[in-house]
């Protein structure tokens, strides 16, 4: 209980950052900023970071995939950034960490969460886009670009989730203590449509490309691919985007 509240005050704090750092700006309906004085304007590439993430040490693992910053390109509205950027990934507050260089630990700034604002970390591209999981609501958050074609696009989301910790009731059973876990999903769109969520699998694949089935099967077919593998998927959709 201890920890649900740390957690609900934290979510509190960013609710109120995220307030001051928007305060004096038009926010479109997809949740991004969109006024014009942004183009011209690097510091507003900057909000305030949550910290207070970083205040539960009591929390077993870690809220990023890689805790390291990294030497990276920013595409703002268009334009490559030319500044000497580090950003590092919290997989667990949705947030690209801003650094100055490589060697810090933490940091208070992040990269402006707009769907015109995308990184490129190590060759990949982070892009924050809107997606859709079935039976749940529209969301936005940062997915990484797998394959990119005129027509097809593939992408993953790798998050980290907050677990509570839980006691044993019996001797037979074990206690768990609050932790972050790995949560993975994979999104596709077609001509830049939304995108939607769709399970690694021949059938479920087939059933989210219908009109597309009977190409799917041939590729299948030659490969003798379950795709279950997301390089797998890469191809297919490679092998589509070529016919």
């Amino acid at each position: 209980m201890k920890h649900l509240l740390a957690i609900l005050t934290i979510f509190l704090i960013v609710i109120n950052l995220q307030a001051q750092a928007t305060k004096g700006y038009d926010v479109g309906s997809n949740g991004t900023l969109s006024d014009s004085r942004i183009l011209d304007m690097f510091e507003n590439i900057k909000n305030r970071a949550n910290s207070a993430t970083k205040a539960i040490s009591s929390i077993k693992g870690s809220p990023y995939f890689d805790e390291s910053f990294k030497s990276s390109l920013v595409e703002y509205f268009g334009k490559t950034l030319k500044d000497n950027i580090y950003l590092r990934y919290n997989a667990f507050s949705d947030e690209m960490e801003m650094g100055k260089t490589a060697n810090q630990n933490s940091s208070e700034e992040i990269l402006i969460k707009n769907n015109k604002v995308a990184c490129v970390i190590e060759g990949d591209t982070y892009r924050y886009l809107g997606y859709i999981n079935e039976n749940e609501a529209p969301a936005v958050g940062y997915v990484k670009e797998l394959y990119k074609g005129d027509v097809f696009s593939f992408y993953i989301r790798e998050t980290k989730a907050y677990m509570e910790a839980t006691t044993a009731r019996t001797s037979l059973e074990r206690s768990f203590p609050a932790r972050f876990v790995d949560k993975t999903e994979y999104y596709y769109a077609i001509e830049n449509g939304p995108l939607q969520e769709v399970k690694l699998s021949k059938k479920k694949i087939l059933t989210s490309l219908k009109p597309y089935a009977s190409d799917i099967k041939t590729f299948i077919n030659d490969k003798d691919y379950k795709l279950k593998k997301s390089k797998e998927v890469v191809e297919l959709f490679t092998f589509l985007e070529a016919l």
